[in-house]
This record gives structure tokens, C-alpha cells and sequence, in this order.
């Protein structure tokens, strides 16, 4: 019986063992990784501790393991722990489930986590959701962090001095400075010129930015008012104040004490007045809120440390991190951490709790007005912190002005745009609506009956569609005017190629209807080419208005070193709409080469030779802009000016001279042919018939014959009547036809010129007119051979 008690007994103990083991083998582990200067960090451990047993009771199923970075155990110095971060997240590693970081690089980190909101309870993120937690963990609405505890800077007064001279904690900066006017002139009266008299942290350190952010934020309105503009006459304020508190009571050399030599002379006793985040020194200091401008306007920074959750894991890791992450805002675990390490709550609530202000200075938490600082300003607060100092030491200790300084200090993250208001603007504004009703006025010029040439070229539809999709084009010049939106980018983006897709449409319809032979499609175009632009122009619209909704662009902000920043379109590759935009792009480039085939192939027909010079001289430019486009683009220039101005520049210039070129340059040609039919009396040297005959033969029998798309396009180069077009159905060319000069002509046709005649004024003024009637009937007894051959 009592080996059989025995045998169950370890029977059990093997099977609890073995769960247990199993237990272990399937419960999920989440790594936490932190760093700590100590070597030994008795609130980190605490927490894993803490947790594992709570796991444990509550059968979460959850092991949490610390990985400790400290000199101690990495090559990587502590102070580059940020950057360490920053290098393994952008590697996507998956060894850290929760990661714990300063609170100034919540920002740093933002594209590499996920929305910690998702995976705690509505308890945990009640609490979080406000106040403090609010200004140092959202970022656009997302919850990136969430602090684990924090620090707020307050303010040392010396208290055996204080108390020697009958004087209370100043709680104005003037306060200040008559209190240390006093000590300073008694103390040095007994030789004590060894007493620091206010250092507040203006060293080359980090630091700086944060003293900087305490004076600018107690010279704001109000207790409730946000922190004031840099430019604001609250800040000039302010910056005075810090100048004028050196000047009088403290030193360069005071403001320039870095963190660790001024807290040995805290300790020591040797510090009249400082702000630190530090020791509890109550016995030796009356620690306050920072001063204001006025009693009861206060400012302190916050520091402190977050957890930011890893986005590259698997879900079930995340679900898990939640529930620690739970554990550690706990209101009981925060309580702890507050009386056991001194680790304040950002849960305004706790301060409360009878055990906690037991055991800390719940008042003066109460009072401290809490500031962030501008960590989300910049995508890398280093360098915006670098920037703020060396603009802000050329006030402190040199002779820049302090309206200027905030003017730099606002330009280190502020993005320009050009204002409508401003000069810049103005000057925009006008020159594109003089363009734009320029444009539109010229449909007058173009359905004047004195100009009917121009209806040779387009019908009246053609020529409101080619005059509106120039407009179309200015329209992208709005987008550098106010701040840069999706929308605007959508609008350089499509418009722009659109605007000039839509003026060649209609270019391309005239060159195919009037190509040299007879074909269906030629036919159909002439019959449909309304309907045709229109449909290609609103089936661009519409996908491009598809791919704007569906994928909008990303805006990317440049910053620059020593100019203003600024904000350009992006087109991420991983987008979807940058594929399609692709698409776009490359099935209607071809509409160019096209137009540059047809051009070639109809440069001698003689009845759209002048429009045919236009359209060569467009494609051209045209070209030659896309090549100077793409050159400018491929180059990353940093200066917001150049930036905006050549890109506005390029689309005016684009503009004006496509406008030139369709509407006063086919006017010029017109008029050069009027010209040359000015004169009543004109000496043509005939051109012999046989020649031309068998060089049309040639080309008409190459071309029914010739397989080669090369040798067919050389054939029809050299024709000079379309043969698509008849004078019964030509609507493009009906009610067109050029007026004449009423001067009565005689054309002397003869074989005989020699080359002194040929060079006399009247024959360099031959008829063009009557050169094609002859090449026309040419042309004709050309065909007529060829169908006789034909039969």
C-alpha cells in the first residue's frame, strides 16, 4: 500500500513536470530590448520579474526576456543607442518584440512600429490617450509609444543661501534676477566668488533645446495656452530675458557648464540657481516649478522613456506584447515604480493616491506644466537639435539679433510655399492669367473670317479642345502657390500630360486623315475625329482620376542646411499608382513618334505643307523640352526657389511657345504666301514634265511592290497630293479656301533661263500656286500611267 502511495506520488510529479515542460516549450517569448548606463538597473529587472509572475498566476502562456545593452556589454556606446535602433528596424529584424527608447525619438522610429492603440485594453489606453501622453506618443493620430514613465525638468534654489538672505524660490525671471543680483554682490563681498550663480544648461548638449523650450514656454499667455510661435512676440521676449539674465547675474562660462559639472557642484552644494532633470536634493535645494514671465506661468520638459512595439513581427507576437505592455501601465505597477525608483506616472490621476504623495512631492507633480519637445519636426531630432543650438549660441554669446534668430530657428523645419499673397505670388498669378486669356482670346483671331486658313488646319471644335488643353496646362503652375497637397500633385502628375497630350490629339487626327494614300482608317478618323479626341481626352481623365483615388501620391519634405525647406511630389515605386502611371505614360508617349512618322511622310503633300512645317516645328520644341524636363528632374536641387520657379518658368515657357507656334506661326507662313502672290506679272521657268513623271511612277510602283515599312515611308515622303482626300466629303477643308490677291496675273511659262534670269527679282518671286497646279497635273498623268499599267 505504501509503495503503491509512493508510485502515484511520483507518478504525479512526472506528469506536472512534463506539463509544465510542455508549458514552457509552447509559451510565447517576447524579448524586450533596453539599455541602461548602470550595471545593474534594478527597475528594468523588476518589471521582467514582475511580469513572469503575474504570467504565471494568470496562465498567459507569456515569457518575457530582457536584452540589456550597457558599456558593459556592447562595443556600441550607449549615447549611439538610437542609432543602433534606428539600423536594426530598418533591417526588419524580428529579435525584439517591444524595444524601450528615450521619448525624444518617438518620431525617429514612427515608420517602423505599429499602432500600439490596437493591442492594449481600453483601460490602458483611456489613460494614455491625453495629457502628456498624448503630446510624446501620437504621431498623425497613431499611438507609436507609450511612456513606461517620465521626467520633468524643475528648478534648484539653494536653500542655505536662500534662507541666509530671507528669500523664497523666485517664480518670475525677474524675481530671479534680483534675488542673485543680491546673493552674487554679498557673496562676493566675502570672497565667494567661486558660487555658481544660474547655469541653466546652455551647453553644446541636447540640453539647450530643452532650456530653450522651458523660457519660451513660460512666456506664453495664459497656464492654458499652447507654447507660442518662435516668431511671436512672446518668444523676442523670452530670448531677451535669457541674454539679459547673463548680462546681469551669470557668465558665459556659467551657461556653458555642461550637465555632469554642474551636477558635482549641485551635490556640492555650490549652485545658487539651476534647472535639471536630477536628484532629489531637498536638503540642500527648494526644488520648484521653472519660473515665468509671471507668477504662475511655469514650463518643464519632458523626459523620460517609451515602449514602441516592433511592426515587423508576427501577430500573435503583437497580441502578446500587448498584454505586457498592459502590465506595465498598470495603475499598481506604475505606483511602484514611483515609490520603489522614483520613475514618475504620465496618469495625472495617480498623483492622488495617498500611498504615492506618502512617499513623493505629489504637489509640486501637480504644478509642473508639462512641455514636450519638438521631436516630430524633423524626421532626425539630432540634427534638428544640432541646428536649434548653433542658431541660438549666435544670440547667447554673440550679437545676432532675436527676431532673426526665431526666424531661423522657425526655418530649420518650417516648408515654404509660395503665398498668393506674397510678391512672388502676385507676379505668378498674373503672368498665367495674362497667358491663360491670352489663349482664349484667340479663338476671336482664329474664327475671324479675314483668317479662315486656320480652319484648313482644324474645324472650330479642334480649335476650342488645342486652345483648352493649353489652359489645362497652366493649371499645374497653382500647385506651387499655398501648400503643397495630393491633389496638386495629381494635378502635375496627369494634367500636365494630359494638357499636352490633348493639344496633339487633334494634330494627329489632321495627319492621318490627310495621309498621301486611300484606307479605311483615314476615312473613319475623318469622319469620327470629334468624338475621338474628346473620348481620348476624358478616358485620361478618368484614369487618371481612377488611379488618384484609388492610389494618392505621397508628398515628401526636403530639408535643407542653410535655405529654406520645402515639399515635393513623390511617386514611391512600391505605389500601385506608379505602375499605372507608367502605363499611362508609356502607351501614350507613342502618340509622339507617330506624329513624327506621319510628319515625315507628308512634308511635300502640297496642300497642308505649311501645316505640316507647324506640326514639325512643334514636335521639335516638344521634344527638346520632354529631353530638358527629364535632365532638370533626374537633378536633386535643395533650394525651394530654383525648385519652384524653374518648374513654373518651364510650363509658361512650354505653353507660350506651342501657342506661338499653331497660331502665329502658321499665320506667318500664310502670309508669306499671300506675299508671294502680290505680283501681277510673274516668270516661271517650266519644269519638265518626264523627270517628275517617272520619279512618281517609281514611287507608286515601289510602293505597291515594296515589303519594306522602311522603303514604304521613303516612297510616300516623296508625294505631293493626298489622294484620301476628295472635294466632295473634305470637311475639314470645305468653306476654307485661301482668298487669293484680286491683282490679275500672267505667268510666263518658259524652258529657256539662264542663270542671270533666274536670279532676277521678278522670277525669286514665282508662283507657289502655279507650280502645284502643274506638279497636280503631273500627278494626275502619273496615276493614269500606273492604273493603264495596272489593267
Amino acid at each position: 500500500m505504501k509503495n503503491s502511495i509512493i508510485i502515484t506520488l511520483c507518478l504525479y510529479l512526472i506528469d506536472l513536470s512534463y506539463f509544465e515542460f510542455l508549458r514552457r516549450s509552447y509559451a510565447i517569448k517576447i524579448n524586450f530590448l533596453t539599455s541602461t548606463n548602470s550595471i545593474v538597473d534594478k527597475h528594468q529587472e523588476g518589471l521582467v520579474n514582475d511580469f513572469n509572475i503575474y504570467s504565471k498566476e494568470n496562465h498567459l502562456n507569456i515569457t518575457l526576456e530582457r536584452t540589456c545593452l550597457s558599456p558593459q556589454n556592447v562595443s556600441v556606446e550607449v549615447s549611439n543607442y538610437a542609432s543602433f535602433l534606428e539600423l536594426i528596424l530598418k533591417k526588419k529584424n524580428t529579435n525584439y518584440d517591444l524595444i524601450l527608447i528615450d521619448n525624444i525619438y518617438t518620431n525617429l522610429y514612427s515608420n517602423y512600429v505599429v499602432d500600439i492603440g490596437k493591442y492594449i485594453s481600453n483601460d490602458t489606453l483611456e489613460h494614455y490617450s491625453s495629457g502628456i501622453s498624448k503630446q510624446i506618443g501620437y504621431i498623425e493620430d497613431k499611438l507609436v509609444s507609450v511612456p513606461l514613465y517620465i521626467d520633468g525638468e524643475v528648478f534648484y534654489s539653494n536653500r542655505k543661501l536662500l534662507d541666509r538672505y530671507d528669500e523664497k524660490p523666485p517664480e518670475t525671471w525677474d524675481e530671479l534676477i534680483r534675488i542673485a543680483s543680491k546673493i552674487k554682490e554679498n557673496e562676493s563681498q566675502k570672497g565667494n566668488d567661486d558660487l555658481i550663480i544660474f547655469a541653466p544648461n546652455f551647453a553644446d548638449t541636447e540640453l539647450t533645446l530643452c532650456t530653450a523650450s522651458n523660457f519660451f514656454h513660460s512666456f506664453r499667455d495664459t497656464v492654458e495656452s499652447d507654447m507660442p510661435s518662435y516668431t511671436s512676440k512672446n518668444c523676442i521676449r523670452a530670448l531677451e530675458k535669457i541674454k539679459e539674465i547673463k548680462e546681469k547675474v551669470s557668465s558665459d562660462e556659467e551657461y556653458r557648464c555642461i550637465d555632469t559639472e554642474l551636477f558635482r557642484n549641485l551635490i556640492e552644494g555650490n549652485v545658487l540657481f539651476t534647472m535639471f532633470f536630477g536628484p532629489s536634493l531637498e536638503d540642500q535645494y527648494y526644488i520648484t516649478p521653472i519660473p515665468g514671465e509671471r507668477p504662475g506661468l511655469s514650463a518643464s520638459c519632458i523626459g523620460g522613456q517609451s515602449i514602441i512595439l516592433n511592426k515587423y513581427i508576427s501577430e500573435e507576437r503583437r497580441i502578446a506584447s500587448g498584454k505586457v505592455i498592459d502590465f506595465f501601465l498598470s495603475w499598481e505597477i506604475q505606483k511602484k515604480n514611483i515609490i520603489n525608483h522614483r520613475k514618475y506616472s504620465s496618469i495625472p490621476e495617480i498623483y492622488e493616491d495617498e500611498e504615492v504623495c506618502r512617499s513623493i512631492d505629489c504637489e509640486l507633480l501637480k504644478k509642473l506644466q508639462f512641455i514636450a519637445r519638438p521631436t516630430n519636426l524633423l524626421p532626425n531630432y539630432n540634427q534638428y537639435s544640432f541646428k536649434f543650438r548653433n542658431i541660438i549660441f549666435d544670440f547667447i554669446y554673440k550679437n545676432a539679433k532675436a527676431s532673426e534668430t526665431l526666424q531661423k530657428i522657425e526655418d530649420i523645419a518650417a516648408i515654404s510655399f509660395i503665398s498668393p499673397s506674397s510678391s512672388l505670388g502676385v507676379v505668378v498669378i498674373t503672368i498665367n492669367g495674362l497667358l491663360f486669356i491670352l489663349i482664349l482670346s484667340t479663338l476671336v483671331i482664329v474664327f475671324h473670317k479675314k483668317n479662315q486658313f486656320y480652319l484648313k488646319f482644324y474645324d472650330k471644335s479642334s480649335w476650342c479642345l488645342s486652345l483648352f488643353c493649353l489652359c489645362i496646362i497652366l493649371v499645374y503652375n497653382c500647385s506651387f502657390l499655398g501648400p503643397l497637397t495630393t491633389f496638386k500633385c495629381y494635378l502635375f502628375q496627369y494634367f500636365t500630360f494630359i494638357g499636352l497630350l490633348g493639344l496633339f490629339y487633334p494634330i494627329l487626327m489632321f495627319e492621318i486623315i490627310n495621309f498621301p494614300s486611300p484606307n479605311k482608317f483615314s476615312e473613319f478618323v475623318k469622319r469620327y475625329h470629334l468624338q475621338l479626341n474628346f473620348g481620348l481626352i476624358i478616358m485620361d481623365l478618368s484614369y487618371s482620376a481612377l488611379a488618384y483615388s484609388l492610389f494618392p501620391s505621397k508628398i515628401k519634405s526636403v530639408y535643407v542646411d542653410d535655405g529654406k525647406n520645402f515639399q515635393k511630389c513623390f511617386l514611391d515605386k512600391t505605389n500601385p499608382q506608379y505602375i499605372l502611371f507608367i502605363i499611362m505614360v508609356v502607351s501614350k508617349v507613342l502618340v509622339f513618334p507617330s506624329m513624327a512618322v506621319l510628319s515625315f511622310i507628308e512634308y511635300n503633300l502640297l496642300n497642308i505643307k505649311n501645316e505640316i512645317k507647324t506640326i514639325t516645328i512643334l514636335l521639335y520644341f516638344n521634344l527638346l523640352y520632354i529631353i530638358f524636363f527629364i535632365i532638370i528632374s533626374s537633378f536633386h536641387f535643395e533650394q525651394f526657389y530654383f525648385h519652384s520657379i524653374s518648374k513654373i518658368v518651364i510650363i509658361d515657357i512650354i505653353v507660350f511657345i506651342n501657342y506661338l507656334c499653331i497660331i502665329w506661326v502658321r499665320m506667318y507662313y500664310e502670309k508669306g504666301i499671300k506675299d508671294d502672290n502680290s505680283y501681277g506679272v510673274k516668270i516661271v521657268k517650266k519644269k519638265h514634265s518626264r523627270p517628275l513623271n517617272n520619279m512618281e511612277g517609281r514611287s507608286l510602283d515601289g510602293h505597291s511592290r515594296s515589303k519594306s515599312l522602311a522603303i514604304k515611308i521613303i516612297n510616300y515622303h516623296y508625294y505631293n497630293t493626298s489622294l484620301n482626300t476628295s472635294k466632295k466629303d473634305d470637311s475639314l477643308n470645305k468653306s476654307n479656301t485661301i482668298t487669293q490677291s484680286s491683282i490679275p496675273e500672267i505667268n510666263l511659262y518658259t524652258g529657256i533661263m539662264t542663270k542671270s534670269q533666274s536670279e532676277c527679282p521678278m522670277q525669286s518671286n514665282q508662283s507657289e500656286q502655279s507650280e502645284q497646279s502643274e506638279q497636280s497635273e503631273q500627278s494626275e498623268h502619273t496615276g493614269k500611267q500606273n492604273n493603264n499599267n495596272n489593267n
